[in-house]
């Protein structure tokens, strides 16, 4: 790939600019002196300015669904509680209220979040599906209309996750699995798997125009 175009939109890159391919703002401080390598790309200024505020609304609303693992206490103790502080904290809080549903179940009612159904966070999966696929070398640039993604809603079988392609950054906070295809009009296929209980699951298409159904879930 090449190293002086943006992994994303392909201009030029005048400034030796990188972005994290999963967010920085996933990993845990107890993480930092780890030896496993934060994937990077490069990136222009203006892609670069684009994610901040996505990518901590994604971080936000993955650290309430689901169970915890430690990785997501240690986040959602030092690092969303003091954002939620900040100038703009209560327009964080209010963002993440307004993915809360209400729903009845067997034990009574309680509220649950679908980050499927949230644009910002759907928006933020296709980024790091772009960037995984400048980073590994099969397609840059990707631009989101070629993406579909979603919340992974069934179980994958085994012998389709046997001919992915299996990598993990931290694997208590992120890691993936894709397989190139080439078979019009899916490009590749990828599963991304975030704190061990979030799976998303995407496909990029082998045309620009992305694929026939391919809304902004």
């Amino acid at each position: 790939m090449d190293e002086r175009k943006c992994a994303y939109c392909g201009v030029p890159v005048t400034a030796r600019e990188r972005d994290h391919v999963f967010p920085s703002c996933l990993y845990t401080p107890s993480a930092s002196n780890s030896r496993i390598q934060r994937l990077t790309v490069p990136v222009c200024s203006c892609c670069n300015r684009g994610w901040s505020d996505d990518e901590a609304h994604f971080r936000n609303v993955l650290l309430v669904s689901g169970q915890p693992n430690e990785a997501v206490r240690e986040l959602w103790d030092i690092k969303a509680l003091r954002s939620f502080r900040k100038v703009n904290g209560h327009r964080r809080v209010r963002d993440l209220l307004q993915q809360m549903h209400r729903v009845e179940t067997s034990t009574g009612e309680r509220w649950t979040i679908y980050p499927g159904r949230d644009k910002r966070v759907m928006r933020i999966v296709r980024k790091v599906i772009r960037g995984l696929c400048h980073y590994h070398g099969v397609g840059s640039p990707v631009s989101d209309e070629r993406v579909w993604a979603d919340a992974l809603k069934y179980k994958v079988p085994q012998e389709f996750l046997d001919q992915m392609e299996h990598h993990h950054r931290e694997q208590d906070i992120a890691e993936y699995r894709y397989q190139v295809l080439n078979e019009p009009p899916i490009h590749s296929a990828w599963l991304i798997t975030l704190y061990k209980r979030r799976t998303f699951i995407g496909m990029v298409s082998t045309s620009e125009d992305g694929f026939p159904e391919n809304g902004r879930a």
